[in-house]
């Protein structure tokens, strides 16, 4: 068996058990008062405000804090910058200026690219699901990417190819780098992270 069958079995090891470490923080998640509040038949505008006001705070963390870490190794992050499409949705949606500039922030502080990756696992993952969303408040509230709601759509038509590619990268500096137990331990602190933040941030809708 060569080298590279070697390797890409390791990287298959390495994303099942990512998948697998990271699924019960993932279904908390889900699982958060206000991640169910998004997804409820009855959502309103501002339950879709408070939630995309807090979510600026974790995706400007990222950009801030994150990127500069893992941009010598994941090359296409200029394309992944997606927190002023949360700025544009809530003042089409009726935020003030003085809202948008109160919005709190967090911080990450991550000491190797490994654990940039593991919140970039999750964060990335979550653009995924942004689809969902998109259709459910498309639907509920008649908002489209015009009207307030350019977020959830992610990167658009390219959102499979800039995921498949954060894969492969992924996997290949976890493999490389031996690296793939920090990884995980940083994506599922990240999930609760990210709960925790929506929990306790206060918004003023």
């Amino acid at each position: 068996m060569n080298e590279s069958v070697i390797s890409r079995e390791k990287q298959e090891l390495f994303l099942k058990n990512l998948r697998g470490q990271t699924s019960e923080s993932h279904v908390n998640l889900e699982g958060n008062r206000h991640s169910k509040a998004i997804l409820d038949p009855a959502v309103t505008l501002n339950d879709y405000q408070r939630y995309i006001a807090k979510m600026y705070g974790v995706i400007k963390a990222c950009e801030n804090d994150i990127f500069p870490v893992i941009s010598s190794v994941l090359t296409d992050i200029d394309k992944r910058f997606k927190s002023q499409m949360i700025l544009e949705d809530l003042l089409k949606t009726g935020f003030s200026h003085n809202q948008i500039n109160s919005l709190p922030v967090f911080r990450f502080n991550v000491s190797s690219i490994a654990e940039a990756f593991g919140v970039m696992y999750v964060l990335e993952g979550s653009t995924l699901g942004g689809k969902v969303l998109y259709k459910h408040i498309n639907r509920v509230l008649e908002l489209d990417e015009q009207t307030g709601v350019s977020y959830f759509n992610g990167y658009g038509q390219q959102t499979g190819l800039l995921w498949k590619h954060f894969i492969i990268t992924l996997a290949n500096y976890a493999v490389d780098e031996n690296c793939e137990q920090e990884i995980i331990f940083s994506a599922v602190a990240t999930f609760k992270v990210i709960g925790h933040w929506l929990n306790e941030t206060e918004i003023d809708c």
